[in-house]
Order: C-alpha cells, then sequence, then structure tokens
C-alpha cells in the first residue's frame, strides 16, 4: 500500500498529467464556449464534450504515466525501484499497471467533473444520464493509459506508448464503420453524444479489451532495455 501511494503522489506531481488536465480543459470549454456562441443551451455537457475532445482523448490518457516511463528509462530509475521492492520485477510492473491506469482515468476525470461544475453555475443542470456518463472518462482513461504502459514491455522507441494509443483509436475510427461494429465506435466510448446516442454496456467493451490487453502485455512482455 505504501508504494501505491506513493506513485498514485507523484503522478499528481508530473508536469506531464497537469498538462493533459489543461489540453483536456481547453478541448472541453472550448466545445461549451461554441455551444454558448451557438445559442443552444440545452444538454450544455453533453454537447460541449462530444465537440472536440473524443477525439484527442486516448493521447491525453496515455501522456501521463508514458511522460513518467519515458524519463525512467532515461535516467534508470524504474531499476532503482526494482531493487528497492526485493527485486520483484513481476510484483513491480503490475503494481505500476494499475497506477497507469489510474493516471490516464483521473486526467479524464477531472476536466470533464470541472465541465459538469461549469454547467451547473450557469444554470443548465444535466440530467441523470448526462451525470451517469461522468463514469465514462474513468473507464475510458483506464482503458487507454493502461494499454499505453503495456506497450513499454514490448518496443524499445520511447515514444510509442505515447503516440501508440492515438494512433490506434484513429485506425478504429476509420475502420469500426466499415466492419459493421458501428456500436463500438471508439468516441462513443467517452462521449454518446457523438452520435445522438446515450450510453449503453457497449460502452465499456473496448476499454476492458485494451485494459486486459495492457494486462496481457505487461505480464508476458520484455522490457525494452532487455531486449
Amino acid at each position: 500500500m505504501k508504494f501505491f501511494r506513493t506513485d498514485i503522489k507523484r503522478i499528481f506531481t508530473e508536469p506531464s498529467f497537469w498538462l493533459s488536465v489543461f489540453l483536456g480543459a481547453v478541448l472541453l470549454f472550448g466545445g461549451l464556449g461554441y455551444c454558448l456562441a451557438s445559442r443552444d443551451g440545452s444538454h450544455l455537457y453533453s454537447q460541449a464534450q462530444a465537440i472536440a475532445l473524443p477525439f484527442a482523448a486516448p493521447l491525453l490518457a496515455a501522456m501521463p504515466y508514458s511522460v513518467m516511463i519515458m524519463t525512467e528509462r532515461e535516467t534508470k530509475f524504474g531499476a532503482l525501484m526494482i531493487l528497492k521492492q526485493s527485486g520483484t520485477e513481476r510484483r513491480y510492473r503490475f503494481k505500476r499497471f494499475f497506477t497507469a491506469g489510474l493516471s490516464g482515468a483521473a486526467a479524464l476525470f477531472i476536466p470533464h467533473l470541472a465541465l459538469c461544475a461549469v454547467c451547473l453555475v450557469l444554470g443548465e443542470t444535466p440530467d441523470a444520464s448526462e451525470f451517469a456518463q461522468l463514469i465514462l472518462p474513468i473507464t475510458f482513461g483506464f482503458g487507454w493509459a493502461a494499454f499505453s504502459y503495456g506497450l513499454t514491455f514490448v518496443n524499445r522507441q520511447r515514444y510509442v506508448p505515447l503516440v501508440m494509443p492515438q494512433v490506434l483509436y484513429l485506425l478504429c475510427i476509420y475502420a469500426f464503420p466499415y466492419l459493421k461494429l458501428e456500436r463500438f465506435y471508439p468516441p462513443l466510448d467517452i462521449a454518446p453524444s457523438v452520435s445522438g446516442a446515450v450510453m449503453t454496456a457497449d460502452c465499456f467493451v473496448l476499454p476492458a479489451v485494451l485494459a486486459v490487453s495492457g494486462l496481457a502485455l505487461t505480464a508476458f512482455g520484455k522490457e525494452a532495455d532487455e531486449q
């Protein structure tokens, strides 16, 4: 438990985490400004979050921990932490898998919560379904951040864990309609209102697959420094 507390505290001191939160807020509140300028004040929260952020969300989710891992690769901090954990590398990997997922979840949830609060101040009270959708940035962020973390064990390139989730996301956006997988269209996992839909169980499928894939890469991948 001490490791988790220390690692989670470290997330909130990382510039990359707050940069991700800031960029997410810029996209969300930019969407809010657009909605207000268009004089459409109904369902502000759902409309604002569906305009820009869903198409950059995997990058924002991956940014906090992937940048930390890049830095550790250069400074050998990770190797020192493994030694401090009595040399149990596999346990160290799994512990960091969960903190990596939490970093992505928090990076997306914080600006969404701020958007919801501002909508309340503006007098536009999100309905029950919109409040329920606040779970989506958490599950979406965890899944993509966990997958990003898993990629650190199967490649040597330091920027792959940061860039590859966004690349895969865009490929899925392009390919899923052709594969008749519209129900799993990736942006719907964080903003169902992109297509005027509501939150369903399908919104949790792809993030769950990514989390499991990230866990498998973490368990069976070979650290890039050792390849």
